[in-house]
Formats: C-alpha cells, sequence, structure tokens
C-alpha cells in the first residue's frame, strides 16, 4: 500500500467519527482494520511513520471510550474544521495552522491535565496537514 492511500484511509476514519462511525467499537474495528494497512506501507521509513501515526488513532478510540467533556468536543470540532481537504495546499496549511492554535487556546482552559492532553492530541492530525503541505 502506498503511503498516501493509507494517510487518505486514516483521514476518511477522523472524518467519519461521529457521523458514520458512532459507536467507540466500530471506531476500535476501524483502527484494527488501519493498523493491518499500516503494516503493508511500502517502504520502511514510510511504514515507520504510518505506525506512529496509529498513536494517535489508538488515542481517539481511548477519547471515544471515556464521556466526552466540552473541551474534548470543541477541540474535536476545531480539529474536523482544520482538517477540511478543501483549497490548496497553502489554504489547507494556513487552515491547520490556525487550528492548532485554536485547539492550544481550548486546551490551555481544560479543568484537567488529562482534557488537555486529549485536546492536545488532535494537534497530530493538523501538524500532518502542515507537513504534507511543505513538502507539496
Amino acid at each position: 500500500m502506498e503511503y498516501d492511500d493509507f494517510q487518505a484511509e486514516r483521514r476518511r476514519i477522523i472524518a467519519a467519527w461521529g457521523t458514520e462511525i458512532t459507536d467507540p467499537e466500530q471506531l476500535a474495528a476501524a483502527v484494527d482494520r488501519l493498523r493491518g494497512l499500516a503494516a503493508t506501507v511500502e517502504g520502511e521509513e514510510s511504514r515507520a511513520k504510518a505506525i506512529r501515526y496509529l498513536k494517535s488513532m489508538d488515542d481517539l478510540v481511548a477519547d471515544a471510550r471515556t464521556p466526552e467533556s466540552a473541551t474534548v468536543g470543541r477541540a474535536w470540532d476545531v480539529m474536523l474544521a482544520a482538517s477540511s481537504p478543501d483549497g490548496t495546499p497553502a489554504e489547507r496549511r494556513a487552515r491547520a495552522e490556525e487550528g492548532m492554535r485554536e485547539i492550544a487556546r481550548i486546551a490551555d482552559a481544560a479543568p484537567t491535565l488529562d482534557e488537555k492532553l486529549a485536546a492536545l492530541n488532535m494537534n497530530e492530525t493538523l501538524a500532518e496537514i502542515v507537513n504534507t503541505a511543505e513538502q507539496g
């Protein structure tokens, strides 16, 4: 599997969470399928990168299995809007960077450390968009 195909599937799962995928166990099953795909990514470096991204997906599953806080919900909404595939690479990068700043502001106001960390974990997806836009 090509790394870009893996990333497209990862983004599809993230976008589907809360709409097409509504149950934490459905999400866990989708992430398990993604784990299988990660093992087939061509190239050792790309495969290792794909496997590292599974950590954020595992965090997403863990967050889904715990009651949602207002902090995490707001950060999730920002991440979804900021990760939209619409626009030029420069526009996607700018939107992702602004999303990361907004998530940091939300996390700074979190009432607990766990909520702060859960919100900040959502920046991993946006950081990948920024990195991809820089390379493209």
